[in-house]
């Protein structure tokens, strides 16, 4: 009768399946099979097996039993030689000849060897070119190499078969919230190759292989035949490509330095501060004045990837710093960092020769906020000039 547990997988837990069966004589043998994986690429499989009593089967091997001690009455000692190819075949194992007690209730060949056996595996994942202009097609690549460890000890067998090993399908998780399942590829069965196309940003691209496949363990009778058993297995092998994607720069906006003033005239009129300012102005002798600071924007900022506009900006002015210069008026604003909407008061009592202008010194601060959620700050230093008149003007 024979049992088979299926592989309980767990990545980087480890996890053990066994085969057992009762064999001539009643004992167990047992086919252990250990896996363990890692997230950067590496796994292994292990097999063991180990057991008491093996049952006949047809098999090429044969043993030689040659009596070496009688213990007791009815209980003999052997040792065995197993011959492969038939009992006219090479000894495998000549150095290491298993000792056998027999007995009337234990009939058969008591097993006291292990053995042990394993496979490595290796995922390595890359995506080529791994720097490009955002929106461009790039290949994304899996290979899985495997190195086998095989073993042969005493009269047992145990080994990962490597015509059953194989990939049954690959995941790949390409890093922007996109996810895609693929069948084996015929003519690369340990392999995959796709392509993807890639947006702004940075990217960790992570491939999973589902990989299957069979343990085998063989129990060598008395007679020279085996107890074969098979134990399938699956394990998940991943491995990440990091730094992945399109660089963006972060071009900075183009601003100009500017104000816009505001007062009530002689006449009563309110002259209301503009959202725009300028870099020129004009304004009456003698009035008191609360002028803005503002960003003019002659070019907003923009993303760049790779030589190609992928995204704008938006700039605003988030505070400036004054320096006080000529100003007559009686609450004048001093030297100081203000916040975006507090005005400067200031006032000129006479106007310059010709066309002179008073210059107001401003050094703007600025956020940037990018289309994809990135923040710049910057600042710009400049004088917005004020040209003083005699007679009222609405600019």
């Amino acid at each position: 009768m024979k049992r088979l547990a299926a592989l309980a997988l767990t990545a980087i837990l480890l996890a053990v399946t066994t085969g057992q069966a009762n064999a001539l004589g009643g004992g167990p043998v047992v086919l252990n099979v250990t896996d363990w994986t890692s997230p950067d690429g590496h796994a292994f499989v292990g097999v063991q097996a180990n057991g008491q009593w093996a049952s006949p089967s047809s098999s090429g091997y044969c043993s030689e039993w040659v009596l070496k001690a009688v213990v007791a009455p009815n209980e003999w000692v052997y040792w065995v030689w197993v011959h492969q190819d038939g009992c006219s075949g090479p000894v495998i194992n000549f150095t290491n000849p298993l000792q056998v007690i027999t007995t009337p209730g234990k009939p058969g060949m008591g097993i006291h060897a292990n053995t042990a056996a394993g496979m490595s595996l290796y995922l390595d994942v890359s995506v080529q070119p791994d720097a490009a202009p955002a929106m461009s097609q790039r290949t994304v690549s899996a290979q899985l190499t495997a190195g086998w460890l095989p073993a042969l000890n005493g009269a047992i067998q145990a080994y990962v078969v490597q015509d059953s090993v194989h990939v049954t399908s690959w995941t790949v998780r390409f890093g922007d919230d996109s996810t895609a399942t693929f069948p084996p590829d015929p003519s690369n069965p340990f392999g995959l190759t796709t392509m993807h196309t890639y947006g702004s940003g940075q990217f960790n691209v992570v491939a999973i292989a589902h990989v299957s496949g069979q343990a085998y363990g063989a129990f060598f009778a008395p007679n020279g035949t085996i107890f074969e058993q098979l134990v399938p297995f699956a394990i998940n092998i991943s491995n990440t490509a990091s730094g992945i994607g399109a660089p963006i720069e972060y071009v900075p906006p183009v601003v100009r330095v500017a104000a816009s003033p505001s007062g009530t005239l002689p006449d009563g009129t309110i002259i209301a501060a503009d959202a725009g300012g300028h870099a020129q102005l004009y304004w009456p002798r003698g009035l008191h004045c609360s002028l803005y600071a503002r960003a003019d924007v002659i070019t907003e900022g923009y993303e760049l990837s790779g030589g190609i506009v992928i995204a704008g900006a938006k700039t605003k002015l988030v505070g400036y710093h004054y320096d006080a210069g000529t100003n007559d008026a009686a609450d004048a604003t001093p030297t100081g960092s203000y916040g975006p909407a507090v005005p400067i008061a200031i006032q000129w009592d006479r106007p310059l020769p010709g066309t002179a202008s008073y210059p107001v010194q401003l050094t703007l601060d600025l956020q940037t906020t990018y289309d994809n959620g990135a923040v710049r700050t910057s600042t710009v230093s400049g004088t917005v000039g004020v040209t003083v008149i005699y007679s009222a003007v609405d600019q």
